[in-house]
């Protein structure tokens, strides 16, 4: 299973992200992309960021979600 956390450079919304997962446990649980770096994924989530995805049943949260919403999503 993969998580994905979407995010951009010098987002603060992202940057709010990845600190209530941190705070939740989750660090290990998902894999950061940079979505500047790929022009499929700017134009699906550019306007939607921070978003979490998990990759296998396709279930994603767009900002603002919770650290229980992250957990629901993680644990599946």
């Amino acid at each position: 299973m993969g998580v994905f956390l979407y995010s951009r450079n010098d987002c603060s919304l992202c940057d709010k992200a990845e600190a209530l997962l941190a705070e939740g446990g989750f660090s290990k649980h998902y894999e950061k992309i940079d979505i500047d770096n790929d022009i499929e994924l700017l134009q699906r989530y550019g306007d939607q960021i921070p978003v979490l995805l998990r990759e296998d049943t396709g279930e994603k949260l767009a900002w603002p979600f919770t650290a229980s919403q992250a957990r629901t999503l993680i644990d599946g």
